[in-house]
């Protein structure tokens, strides 16, 4: 009998039937071995989730202008990128960024197909923003110098010039952030006593981050790369495009790297000054002529600073007379271009640097009184009257007036060298020093390690030095001549201090300085001359006084404005006339023409006279 033919009612061992599928209790799941995922992969699995969520926190706008950014970045389009870096990139941290970081590099990277060139130039911007929006942290600091040392990498170390092209202004932005985050964490890392456990091992390990080295190395190389001192040489000799290609090489006649070039002599002047060597400061840009015609004067925060640290040098040199024509230059020029500083973004920063020169003006003015330009000197008094009134008063009522605009105008100076983070026992030492009795406390200076009190003290100094000079002078001027007992008793002193103080009054009396057609000259050159309008002899305990007055040169202003004149005049004459109205073109009738021909012979004798030499009828 077939099977399927069997009595269903018959018993039927259903286990033996159907086995035992699903009829052994639960699924145990000890036995199998579970997938391992280790740390690094994890936490590369959390970035990728966290940066896929940041990317959607991003404003389309904002993805839009990356792409936008990046793309002329690609084409070298010189047009688009100065818009999107000037105008964009400052538009949109107002509306989104202001208080918070732009996003990470990473983050942005699917919008530009990673690409390391722009990547690096984006972290630049990136870290620019921290440094002056936010309050960047130790990692920051560091992350900064890495992204740094990659850019200059690339454009130094790459097979022959890189075909990167940047607006004039965003290279000497690069030059300019580089050294001023160089100048932070110096200035951060010196304070010793406001680190963390961890941010001590960091510094201690990291000991050529931020390095003097470094920095000086990177900017060396740029020069010499570029070869921009004989590109300079070259332009002043007047030699031909074609000579100079060939003595500045492939990289110098790139734009890129002349540019870099240029800028990087004005940070070497710069770092020097931060770094208290004003000699080599100047130094370093012997071959940099220091007027108005220069090529660079377009980049005006380069123009600026130039001037700037140059008059800085010359005030701590004791070049009184040179510090000043050198600010009084600058300073008619900005006040010549304010009404187009307005419309820079820069123009906050260029302003406060104005007020530091004419702070630092003022202190030169009273060690070296001197008539060089009245309406920087009234704009001085404007602006520091009180301290500018004590100043020229001298004596020690004018110690701190001078100590206070000097710290208000000076650079923030830096140390090369950093504290022994590597040496646990001196470090432990500066954050603790032993106690001393309140008498030797009271004789230290508040900072001794701080490199601008030392060269506050440098000059107070020879400020000190010069106190009796001002009211000495006021006395001379009041006589043809003088017995030096007469004049120790105005001043309450004996006959051998009034002699000293008469030496001390003819030795501040001169200076070296460079004297007019002499500006090919070396910024280091210069001759002894006199600084001062009153001279005198001593004889037989007999002080003879000499004073030559300089009056005011009304000519040079009338020929300066008479010349004003005749350009504007000239300009209005080259005018274009104006387009006639539609009313005064329409078809008259044949017999009004002779009529107005012989109107258009009457000379014209009434109506108001126009800028372009006719007459309006009225």
């Amino acid at each position: 009998m077939a099977l399927w033919e069997a009595d269903i009612d018959e018993d039927v061992d259903l286990q033996f039937a159907l086995g035992n599928y699903g009829q052994s209790g639960h699924f145990e799941d000890a036995h199998i071995q579970q997938p391992q995922i280790d740390e690094a992969t994890l936490l590369a699995m959390q970035q990728h989730m966290a940066q896929q969520a940041a990317f959607s926190q991003i404003p389309d706008v904002v993805k839009g202008f990356i792409v936008h950014f990046h793309q002329a970045v690609l084409d070298n389009n010189l047009a688009e990128i100065t818009v999107a870096y000037e105008s964009g990139w400052n538009k949109y941290t107002e509306k989104f960024y202001s208080r918070t970081e732009w996003p990470e590099a990473e983050v942005i990277a699917p919008l530009v197909n990673d690409d390391p060139v722009f990547l690096i130039l984006y972290r630049e911007l990136y870290y620019r923003h921290v440094y002056s929006r936010l309050q960047p942290n130790i990692d920051d600091r560091f992350h900064s110098y890495e992204n740094s040392c990659e850019l200059f990498n690339y454009l130094l170390n790459s097979d022959g010039p890189v075909s990167l092209e940047l607006p004039e202004q965003w290279l000497w932005d690069i030059i300019d952030e580089f050294i001023y985050q160089f100048q932070v964490f110096c200035t951060w890392r010196s304070k010793v006593k406001t680190k963390t456990e961890d941010e001590l091992v960091m510094l201690a390990e990291g000991d050529q981050v931020w390095s003097s080295y470094s920095v000086l190395n990177v900017l060396y190389s740029l020069i010499q790369k570029s070869r921009i001192n004989e590109y300079i040489i070259a332009r002043q000799e007047g030699q031909s495009p074609e000579d100079i290609a060939e003595i500045v090489g492939e990289y110098g006649q790139r734009p890129l790297y002349r540019n870099l070039g240029y800028f990087s002599l004005i940070g070497l002047l710069r770092v020097h000054v931060l770094l208290g060597d004003f000699t080599l400061a100047l130094k370093v840009i012997e071959n940099v002529e220091l007027n108005q015609k220069s090529p660079y004067t377009r980049v005006t925060a380069c123009h600026v600073a130039t001037y700037y640290y140059v008059g800085f040098c010359y005030l701590m040199l004791r070049r009184y007379p040179d510090a000043i024509r050198t600010f009084v230059s600058i300073l008619n020029f900005i006040m010549r271009m304010r009404q187009y500083h307005t419309r820079s973004y820069q123009y906050d920063q260029i302003s406060k640097t104005a007020d530091r020169m004419y702070a630092l003006f003022a202190i030169c003015n009273a060690l070296s009184p001197s008539r060089f330009d009245d309406n920087v000197a009234n704009t001085s008094k404007e602006r520091f009257g009180e301290q500018f009134a004590k100043m020229a008063r001298g004596g020690s009522d004018s110690l701190p007036a001078f100590e206070e605009l000097f710290l208000y105008a000076c650079p923030k100076f830096i140390s090369a060298n950093p504290p022994p983070y590597d040496d646990p026992a001196a470090i432990s030492l500066l954050i603790s020093p032993p106690p001393t009795d309140a008498a030797a406390q009271a004789n230290v200076s508040p900072n001794p390690l701080d490199p601008t009190h030392r060269h506050l003290n440098l000059f107070l100094a020879d400020v000190v030095a010069q106190a009796p000079v001002p009211t000495l002078r006021s006395f001379l001027r009041l006589y043809t001549s003088l017995g030096a007992a007469k004049l120790a008793n105005f001043l309450d002193v004996d006959e051998e201090e009034i002699v000293q103080e008469m030496m001390l009054l003819k030795q501040s009396s001169k200076s070296v300085s460079k004297v007019v057609g002499s500006e090919k000259d070396g910024h280091l050159d210069g001759h002894m001359v006199a600084t001062s309008d009153l001279n005198f002899v001593i004889a037989e305990n007999m002080i003879h006084i000499a004073e030559s007055t300089i009056g005011r040169r009304y000519a040079g202003w009338f020929i300066k404005n008479t010349e004003r004149t005749m350009r504007i005049y000239d300009d209005l004459k080259n005018m274009p006339l104006p387009q006639p109205s539609k009313s005064a073109t329409s078809p008259v009738s044949a017999n009004s023409a002779p009529a107005n021909d012989a109107q258009s012979k009457v000379p014209r004798t009434g109506g108001q006279k126009v800028a372009w030499g006719g007459a309006k009828v009225a």
